[in-house]
């Protein structure tokens, strides 16, 4: 017992309510100071005092405790109970928080509906929204204690509620009234973060937040927030800026060192070579960060001293690189760099390496429609137009190459100042068409294979890489639509050469020329007066289309369908109807046959079969008089009756 406790010594009795100190835990139960000559004890275990059953006692050196003295014993200690004083001791706790706003230690003992209950000697209720500032899961808080402070009391109802936010509040607010006391512009503190946003993080001065944004945070970039720190982390800044009206506190990790580009022209210069890592690849380029702070830009034209499509086929991400310094503009902040201002320009010695007529071995890097692209070596490329892929003509680059493959290609121009070399795969064999005009001439006739089928017609290779176009119409004396009615793919034929222009490489034949002509054969059959059966096939305004056998036929004009004036030959004949046609006309140029349906019957048949062709129903007009007019118009035909009328009247006058 200590000299101070003595001083307070005084005489007790069984049954009184103290307050008493734990000093120790021993081998019944905790030593207590309760101000008396011998110290109490309280043991491990009571019987409850309302009920059957035993409880624990739970207490901490050092804890303030209400205990009821209960007996004294022969050996001159004080037997205490927890659970007697549990009720009356409570109460005198609770009554002293709200009336002095002393905290209380609670027991966090269950979840209920709108809290949880807790101990403080007895049952109390803790609201949920009391229970911290910011809304929490009141899971985690079960058999936690946590300091509270009574803000409602009902002995009578054994009501009782507690507040845990308010002494956090009041916490709060006094380390806030310290921090702004010692607050300065300039200063270097310590916080803790309290929360990460995408601009930036929260960090805790002390009872104030303050803001750290994303800019101020390094003077180079930085990825994801959470990569640099978490929640709860302690980190070190300096204090940029401060509102006392807002409340407002900015403040920066990155000037907690110097800008780097206040003195980098004692660190770099035009012409030095730096070692960066690839940050950001855009589209016009790529960002490398040669040092905290410092970003340069590679431009695109800059990466490489051949074709670059998109920085991503050079470079990525991550990548570490070397690259010399183009230009400094320390007010702009901007850097730029060369990755290819690394190695010598390979277009500098171009024309020792691959004169014109040189063979390069070359790997094709892009097809496009009009040929392909080709890597001579690293940073110098080439072209293969289209048509010098082969002598023979080509409809599509990938017929002969494919990416990455490698071929020997012959140089057939060569510009150093456009940076431009063209190659050709053709050239590198002897020119077959040197040989074929010594070949052929028009009208000869040469065997050919069918090599590929078009809507226009066929290309037959006469040799080697040598090949002809046979057009769809001199495929046969026939209509053809598609050349696959008549050929195959790979099928040897005749044909004839009807153009040879070998200078051009064009050579142009035909398979029908070496047909026999039909057209003589319908001459002999169908001479001109002769008259023939045929089946109307077409009707148009201005005739009809007769069949005379299968594949031909001629134009009856609407003139020669009858001698009468018609306005359209569905008056007088009919589709599928046969007729009788004579013809009159035999077109050699245009292979036409014009007939004539009227000049085939006798005019006494004619005007038989015009009666007996039933008419649609018209609008009545006066007709014409009919007169055997060999086709040619009458004042007859113009005014019909009433010339007729007025000649007959002449006459009976006479």
């Amino acid at each position: 017992m200590l000299h101070e406790d003595i001083e307070n010594i005084r005489p007790i009795r069984t049954g009184e309510l103290i307050k008493g100190k734990v000093i120790k835990k021993g081998e019944e139960g905790y030593f207590v100071n309760i101000n008396y000559k011998a110290e109490g004890i309280l043991p491990f275990k009571e019987k409850l005092t309302d009920g059957e059953g035993e409880i624990l006692n739970d207490a901490k050196e050092g804890q303030e405790i209400w205990v009821v003295v209960n007996r004294f014993d022969d050996q001159g200690y004080v037997w205490l109970s927890r659970e007697k004083a549990r009720y009356r001791g409570a109460w005198i706790d609770i009554e002293e928080s709200m009336n002095s706003g002393k905290p209380l230690i609670a027991k966090i003992l269950k979840k209920v509906k709108g809290g949880l209950t807790v101990d403080i000697g007895v049952n109390a209720f803790l609201p949920a929204s009391c229970v911290d500032k910011v809304p929490q899961n009141l899971d985690e808080y079960i058999d936690k204690t946590l300091p509270v402070r009574v803000i409602e009391a009902d002995r009578r109802t054994r009501n009782v509620v507690v507040s845990h936010k308010v002494i956090l509040e009041e916490e709060e607010l006094k380390k806030k009234q310290e921090t702004l006391a010692s607050l300065e512009i300039g200063q270097i503190r310590k916080g803790v973060v309290k929360n990460i946003t995408s601009f930036g993080a929260f960090v805790d001065l002390g009872g104030i937040d303050g803001l750290l944004h994303i800019s101020e945070i390094s003077w180079g970039r930085i990825g994801k927030l959470e990569d640099i720190f978490n929640k709860g982390d302690e980190i070190e800044f300096r204090v940029i800026g401060w509102d006392p009206d807002k409340e407002e506190i900015s403040l920066s990790m990155k000037r907690l060192k110097p800008d780097p580009w206040e003195n980098i022209e004692q660190r770099m210069k035009i012409g030095d070579v730096v070692q960066g890592k690839v940050i950001s690849i855009k589209d016009f380029g790529v960002f490398v960060e040669a040092e905290e702070g410092i970003e340069g830009l590679v431009h695109i034209s800059d990466i490489s001293w051949g074709y670059v499509k998109h920085p991503h086929e050079a470079v990525k991400v991550g990548d570490i690189v070397e690259a010399r310094i183009l230009d400094i503009d320390k007010g702009k902040k901007r850097l730029s760099l060369g990755l290819k201002q690394i190695h010598p320009d390979p277009w500098l010695s171009v024309n020792e390496n691959y004169p014109v007529g040189s063979v390069a071995r070359v790997r094709i890097e892009r097809i496009n429609p009009k040929g392909a692209i080709v890597e001579i070596e690293d940073g110098i490329e080439g072209k293969i137009p289209i048509e010098e892929l082969s002598w023979k003509r080509v409809n599509r680059v990938s017929e002969i190459l494919r990416r990455n493959q490698l071929v020997d290609a012959r140089i057939i121009e060569l510009d150093p100042e456009k940076r431009q070399i063209t190659l050709s795969l053709k050239q590198m064999k002897e020119n077959p068409w040197e040989k074929a005009q010594n070949l052929w001439k028009v009208g000869d006739t040469v065997e050919g294979r069918v090599q590929r089928l078009m809507n226009f017609g066929a290309f037959i290779e006469l040799m080697p890489d040598v090949e002809a176009l046979l057009p769809l119409s001199e495929l046969d004396w026939e209509p053809v639509k598609h050349p696959g009615q008549l050929l195959k793919k790979g099928q040897s034929l005749p044909v004839k050469v009807i153009e040879f222009q070998p200078e051009e490489q064009r050579i142009v034949v035909s398979r029908k020329a070496i047909l026999p002509d039909p057209w003589f054969e319908i001459k002999n059959k169908y001479p001109v007066g002769s008259i023939h059966l045929g089946k109307v096939v077409r009707i148009v305004d201005f005739g009809a289309f007769i069949e005379l056998e299968k594949g031909w036929d001629g134009l009856v004009h609407i003139s020669e369908i009858s001698d009468k004036r018609i306005s359209s030959p569905s008056e007088l004949i009919e589709e599928n109807q046969e007729v009788n046609v004579k013809i009159i006309k035999l077109d050699d140029q245009e292979r036409k046959i014009g007939l004539s349906i009227k000049q085939a019957l006798p005019r006494d048949e004619e005007k038989e079969r015009i009666k007996e062709k039933p008419k649609k129903e018209q609008p009545k007009k006066e007709q014409p008089v009919t007169s055997q007019t060999n086709g040619k118009t009458t004042l007859g035909d113009v005014f019909g009756d009433t010339f007729n009328n007025l000649l007959n009247n002449m006459k009976n006058n006479s």
